[in-house]
């Protein structure tokens, strides 16, 4: 054989070899799960929402306040996160906020609205007063704008936050921040 006749066929050796352990490793993935195997229940696909497993997706949260209120109907979530004392920062909440509308539009295929309330309530009195509201549709928004909100840094939300989530901010709200940043 001729040099170069060995070195054509070594080469095409190579390149079906490496083709042999790719598609080896793809078919030991594909019906073994490789080393990314998941339990049969796991799912790589957006998740339908429905009253019977309502519970179930919204404790896959991890939210610093609670959740007060929830309802289902018609592809909108309603949900009130509940803000008890003054130890919850902006910031947590705005991070909570973050996680409510991750979950409803990166998660969940049939939400197309979250209407969120953070409530304050007073335990000595038993009342509940709004502090901000949010009306996330899908599609009016940037992806980006997750991540904007839950890393945002200021008591005073951005105008284009508040554009994209059509955010409203209370009287109570405003007043809060501007007493602590007085002391």
């Amino acid at each position: 054989m001729k040099p170069r006749m060995i070195v054509t066929a070594s080469l095409l050796a190579t390149v079906a070899a490496v083709l042999l352990l790719v598609a080896i490793q793809t078919l030991h993935i594909r019906t073994w799960g490789g080393e990314n195997v998941q339990p049969v229940s796991a799912s790589q696909h957006p998740v339908q929402l429905t009253e019977d497993n309502l519970v179930d997706v919204l404790s896959t949260m991890k939210l610093s306040t609670p959740i007060a209120r929830v309802e289902w109907k018609q592809s909108i979530l309603t949900l009130d996160l509940k803000v008890t004392g003054t130890s919850t920062s902006y910031t947590e909440i705005y991070g909570n906020m973050a996680a409510v509308a991750d979950l409803g539009f990166r998660s969940l295929e049939n939400v197309e609205q979250v209407m969120l309330r953070v409530m304050a309530e007073d335990e000595w009195l038993h009342k509940r007063h709004l502090l901000l509201a949010a009306d996330f549709r899908r599609g009016e928004w940037p992806m980006y704008a997750i991540e904007t909100l839950r890393d945002w840094n200021s008591p005073v939300l951005s105008d284009e936050l508040k554009d994209w989530f059509h955010m409203m901010e209370t009287e109570l709200w405003k007043k809060q921040f501007e007493m602590s940043s007085q002391g």
